[in-house]
């Protein structure tokens, strides 16, 4: 028994409803969109980002289904690069997007399937990805602001001295 089927039995849950043909290769098309080449790993990935947002939708909802996933698809890609290049989790998500912009409009594009891979795949993807990162030039030199004064006006009745 699947450790999915021993949870179903055990939690008593009702079998999940049947997803949209349209929808899952909605997904699965934003899969491949991102680089993933390999058809069983977009399909996969795409199930398994369409079972967390069903679990968040009521039924019969696909337009909602769809976004959900959608935005799944979009969290497990930057968490994918946000560990191929070592970033720790943070609120920052400019070097998330930075990575994803340089990996969407990198010339050569590295298929996405290494960063679902176990291996060295993914570092040898950090390592290109570097490569291709958007640096700041000149490099940012934060500058010191003169103190100003501030005056506020008043506007005073010309009755009261």
């Amino acid at each position: 028994m699947t450790s999915a089927a021993l949870a179903d039995s055990v939690l008593g849950s009702e079998p999940a409803e049947p997803v949209s043909p349209a929808v899952r290769e909605r997904i699965m098309a934003y899969w491949r969109d991102l680089g993933v080449v390999d058809p069983a790993l977009a399909a996969s990935l795409a199930d398994e980002c369409l079972a967390k947002a069903r679990r968040r939708v009521g039924r019969s909802a696909d337009e909602e289904l769809l976004r959900r996933a959608l935005e799944e698809v979009q969290r497990r890609f930057d968490h994918a690069l946000a560990w191929a290049l070592g970033l720790p989790p943070s609120q920052d998500h400019h070097p998330i997007d930075a990575a994803r912009a340089a990996y969407l409009l990198a010339a050569e594009r590295i298929p996405a399937d290494r960063l679902f891979s176990p291996g060295d795949g993914a570092s040898d993807l950090g390592v290109r990805l570097r490569k291709v990162l958007p640096r700041s030039t000149p490099p940012e030199a934060p500058l010191a602001m003169p103190e100003a004064p501030l005056k506020f006006w008043l506007f005073k009745s010309p009755h009261h001295g």
